[in-house]
Parts: C-alpha cells; structure tokens; sequence
C-alpha cells in the first residue's frame, strides 16, 4: 500500500525585505524589521471578491509565521505604506506562513 504524501508547497521568502509596526502619532513601535516576503499574484476572483465588499487590494504577500501581527499595524515595503486588510495562516507550506492582504495607506 503506497502512503499518500500531502501536497506541501515549499515557501521562500526572497522578493524583498518589509518593515511591521504600529504606528500612533507619529511613533513607530517595531514589531519586525527586515523580515522576508513572498509576492503573490492578485487573481480575478480574488480581486472581484473584494471590490464587491468595497475593499481596495493592492498586494498579496506571504511572511514566514510569526506572532503578533494585527490589522491595525502599517507594513513598509521600498518607502511604501500598507494597511493590512486581511491576515490568513497558510498550514500547507513548508514553512508555515501568513498571507497578508495589503492596501495603500
């Protein structure tokens, strides 16, 4: 009998480096500095999803899993501001990850 393995998709975090803060007054307290990311592609259905709830995406990216990270935090990509909309834990990655669902703040 052959053991079925689960289809593990192996994750590398090699398109950039972000900086995730929360932000209040002006302050930046750092949650993570120069953590890794993966950039994902924004599909239709995705993108169609989320303009019928009237949220804006602009980026997909994929972080190594750590702790702490909430909606309310600012992530800095190249001097760019974002917004997290939407935190997803991704278990079927080889490491595990979060997917953050980004808008321009």
């Amino acid at each position: 009998m052959k053991i079925k393995v689960p289809n593990i998709e192996f994750q590398v975090f090699n398109d950039g480096v972000c900086d995730i803060y929360y932000e209040e007054d002006e302050h930046k307290d750092f949650k993570y500095k120069r953590l890794g990311f993966n950039e994902r592609v924004l599909g239709f259905k995705r993108y169609f999803a989320a303009a019928s709830a009237k949220v804006e995406i602009k980026k997909i990216i994929r972080i190594p899993y750590v702790e702490n990270i909430d909606d309310y935090d600012t992530i800095e990509i190249e001097k760019q501001k974002y917004e997290i909309k939407l935190i997803q834990a991704k278990y079927d990655t080889n490491p595990k990850c979060l997917e953050l669902t980004l808008n321009i703040k």
